[in-house]
């Protein structure tokens, strides 16, 4: 997984906003699914027995139930890239999931009818349950095309027979920096489609981190934007921000992030990169740019580095984002501590960082960093 499939499938994890990103694109809004009839469900797709050896583990994926009775599985999918070949890697992860409902069918039928392993045990009265797969799309680049398997196929010219016979497979793609429900692409009778995504529809903070994502390029418009929504951003959720700082491709909006408090103030550091940057361009007066991710709404800044108090804030940030991120992978010992705390250099707080996000555990991390 990269780093920002990490951060999403922690961010989304959370009841309420799967929930919500869910409510918004199949009903408009309306509360039909609630956090509580969502249960979650093991991300990794066991390997068919007939193919090759691999594993796929789902971004995430949840099991939506009514009334005790279980309706469908929705999953997500994070893209940061337009992928040509969606329709075809959405089809396979699709298929693995029925392939298992089938596998669970038969193992359930042959357990309670003593029929033996290899005999068929799916029956006619058996059913399984629908799979929905949502691409969330980050990129800036327009996704138009491919939005079902056909578009990917070169069927022969003349022969509309051969197109009819040939099964198609939509696929579901929201274009999160793109504001509004408009169609970007549609796929016609084929049904699948791209959308931008609109933030009114959204009940939870959600709202303003997807907000936050769409006014990125709009530097002044960013900063009235977080003014407007002050009271969130003060106070949005620990999950939300590492989320919003992958996704930004912005670490330093983690600057103050403590590891141990739920909720974040992500004001004080926007606030401080702002000002830092007018300050900055004042006293150089030379040149005007953006540093590397860094969509504030500074427009002048100085790429040679930052004042040495905010570099000393940020690397607090950065190894306060990194030890949370360790803490969830089991207990973190002293040595290790000791090792990140001493840490002065940015690139190598990043690095580890990348390593933390990758490592299942600690001591995977500890062997890959060489601590």
């Amino acid at each position: 997984m990269g780093k920002n499939d990490v951060a999403l499938s922690s961010y989304f994890s959370d009841p309420q906003i799967f929930a919500d990103l869910f409510n918004a694109w199949m009903y408009g809004g309306r509360q039909v699914i609630d956090p509580g009839s969502l249960t979650a469900e093991d991300p990794v797709q066991p390997r068919p027995e007939y193919a090759r050896p691999y594993k796929h583990v789902r971004d995430v994926v949840k099991m939506y139930q009514k009334d005790g009775v279980q309706m469908v599985l929705l999953a997500i999918e994070n893209q940061e890239k337009v992928d040509y070949s969606a329709p075809v890697r959405i089809l396979q992860f699709d298929s693995a999931d029925y392939q298992n409902q089938v596998r669970r069918t038969e193992e359930e039928n042959r357990k309670r009818m003593g029929l033996k392993t290899g005999l068929p045990a799916f029956f006619r009265e058996d059913r399984i349950l629908p799979v929905i797969t949502l691409i969330l799309y980050f990129g800036e680049e327009e996704w138009d095309r491919p939005v079902r398997l056909h578009d990917m196929l070169a069927f022969p010219e003349g022969d509309t027979r051969i197109q009819t016979l040939v099964p198609d497979y939509p696929i579901h793609v929201i274009s999160v920096r793109r504001s509004g429900a408009g169609k970007k692409a549609d796929g016609g009778d084929g049904g699948g489609h791209v959308s931008g995504m609109d933030i009114s529809l959204l009940g939870t903070e959600l709202r303003q981190v997807f907000g936050f994502l769409q006014h990125q390029e709009d530097k002044e418009g960013l900063k009235r934007y977080v003014e407007e929504n002050r009271a969130v951003f003060s106070h949005i959720s620990s999950n939300g921000a590492l989320f919003l700082a992958a996704s930004a491709h912005e670490t330093r909006l983690l600057k103050n992030l403590n590891g141990e408090e739920e909720h974040y103030d992500m004001c004080r550091a926007l606030d401080e990169w702002y000002a830092d940057g007018v300050s900055e361009g004042e006293k150089i007066g030379e040149r005007r740019g953006e540093e590397r991710g860094k969509k504030i709404g500074v427009k002048i800044g100085e790429k040679r580095g930052e004042k040495k108090g905010e570099k000393r804030g940020i690397y607090k940030g950065l190894s306060s984002a990194l030890l949370r991120i360790l803490e969830k992978k089991g207990s973190v010992p002293e040595s290790c501590l000791t090792y990140i705390s001493a840490q002065k250099n940015m690139d190598r707080l990043n690095q580890l960082l990348d390593l933390a996000l990758s490592s299942e555990t600690v001591a995977e991390f500890e062997k890959k960093a060489g601590i």
